[in-house]
């Protein structure tokens, strides 16, 4: 089993991967770290625990993290036109009443130090929201990088257009500098971008198999799901009636299979300078100039085996 932790910020997309890395016995999930992001980090923390009750798993640990990014202020509004008020598609869905599962002591970026020197090179970073955390965590310990068994990043935009700007993912456009940190670092790091994201639909017969499983996961990723349908609607950006992208999810679904994805090296920068194209993942090809590949980027993806495989593993996704 693949040791992970999940740095999160959800998030209706976000509760879809958590599920999809709880039911898939390739991954063990040893935390979760919160950031801002999809809304305010407290929303994130509770929504955190929403997600992990609903799926059964209460002995899992749940670490805050950072609040705002780097140097900049946060978005103002967060994201709730996508993902509403609560950030989890104002579905409803309780907070926990029993402290299950519990808000550990300490910071999100100080428990990813400790987990992973504690066992160097044995734990990957399912990083599904902006990179703060991870960022603050390289600078403390110089040696976190190497320790990293792999960053696998939802982000970037290299031959399709970004989602919140012409050229930039939204997780990288938020905190530009946190990502420049990262992917500058010499981590071991897979981009899961909206290359692939963009193609990976659930359509309607896949959400209904999910809604027909009536468990408790099922019921909040249900429950959940049209708001962010809406948005997408809206918006122009779902071709098919009744069909989703939870763009958090193929980042998952890379950790459990990375043969589910065609990879390519590139040297990866992220700028931070210029307001027309902030948060923009620049692609080299590694050259005889001194560009080293820094990032696998995927660029292509079997959307059927993917998708089927979500499907049937959160369908199937009940308490323990």
């Amino acid at each position: 089993m693949k040791r992970v932790i999940i740095d999160t910020d959800p998030g209706v997309d976000d509760a879809a991967a958590i599920f999809l890395a709880l039911a898939s016995p390739e991954l063990s999930v040893e935390a979760l770290t919160t950031v801002y992001g999809n809304g305010p980090v407290e929303a994130s923390t509770g929504n955190a625990r929403r997600i992990l009750h609903a799926a059964g798993r209460t002995d899992i640990r749940i670490y805050q993290g950072a609040g705002k990014p780097l140097v900049r202020p946060p978005n103002a509004g967060w994201a709730s036109h996508i993902h509403g008020q609560d950030a989890l598609g104002d579905s409803g869905y309780p907070l926990p009443s029993d402290g299950h599962p519990p808000v550990g002591d300490g910071y999100a970026a100080v428990e990813i130090i400790r987990r992973v020197m504690a066992s160097p090179g044995e734990i990957t970073i399912l990083a599904l929201g902006r990179l703060t955390n991870l960022a603050l965590a390289t600078s403390i310990e110089s040696g976190l990088a190497e320790a990293i068994a792999e960053v696998v990043v939802m982000g970037g935009a290299v031959s399709v257009p970004g989602n919140v700007s012409p050229v930039a993912s939204a997780n990288l456009y938020e905190d530009p500098e946190a990502a420049a940190i990262v992917y500058s670092s010499g981590v071991s790091l897979a981009q899961v971008g909206l290359d692939v994201c963009n193609l990976v639909t659930i359509n309607r017969a896949q959400l209904g198999r999910i809604g027909d499983a009536r468990s408790p996961a099922a019921h909040l990723l249900s429950a959940a799901t049209p708001f962010l349908q809406r948005s997408y609607v809206s918006r122009g950006l779902l071709a098919e009636s009744g069909s989703v992208r939870y763009n958090d999810m193929p980042a998952v679904a890379y950790a459990v299979d990375p043969s589910l994805f065609e990879a390519e090296d590139y040297f990866v920068e992220i700028e931070t300078a210029s307001p027309l194209t902030r948060g923009q993942t620049v692609a080299h090809r590694p050259d005889a100039s001194g560009r080293r590949a820094n990032a696998k980027v995927c660029m292509d993806v079997d959307t059927a085996r993917l998708t089927e495989m979500f499907t049937e593993r959160v369908a199937g996704l009940r308490p323990e």
